[in-house]
């Protein structure tokens, strides 16, 4: 599913040491529309406020480009994108079993379901609740 997007995004790097340990994807959808693709961040280096912070870079980046950002997680990233100050917008059943040739898993619970949220970029002061990341 990567391959699919990552030449239309924009890809960010956090590096640390010459160490990637986060990543994330965002692709335009329209003139006042983008999604984040993707947003990972190294194992060893979860939990520390990697996934925030690159958020709120992303945040920065793209207020004055877009009015709406769109993210499509499981289940189990909910709670992080709402700390951030997305909502809930539409839910893809069955999306990761159609969508994906292997399982995917997210610690042990299998995915199933996208639950796409949505941010108005346009608010201003993109602060958060949190540190949690996914």
């Amino acid at each position: 599913m990567i391959d699919k997007y990552l030449d239309a995004g924009d890809l960010y790097l956090m590096e640390e040491q010459g160490e990637t340990i986060c990543v994330a994807v965002v692709v335009r959808l329209s003139d006042t529309e983008c999604e984040l693709k993707n947003l990972a961040v190294a194992e060893s280096h979860q939990h520390q406020g990697n996934a925030t912070a690159m958020m709120l870079y992303l945040f920065y980046m793209y207020q004055l480009l877009y009015e709406t950002m769109y993210v499509g997680t499981s289940e189990k990233g909910v709670s992080f994108y709402q700390q951030l100050g997305f909502q809930y917008d539409r839910t893809l059943a069955g999306f990761f079993t159609q969508h994906y040739p292997e399982p995917v898993y997210e610690d042990g619970v299998l995915c199933e379901d996208m639950i796409c949220l949505k941010k108005d970029l346009t608010v201003a002061g993109h602060s958060c609740g949190g540190s949690e990341n996914r």
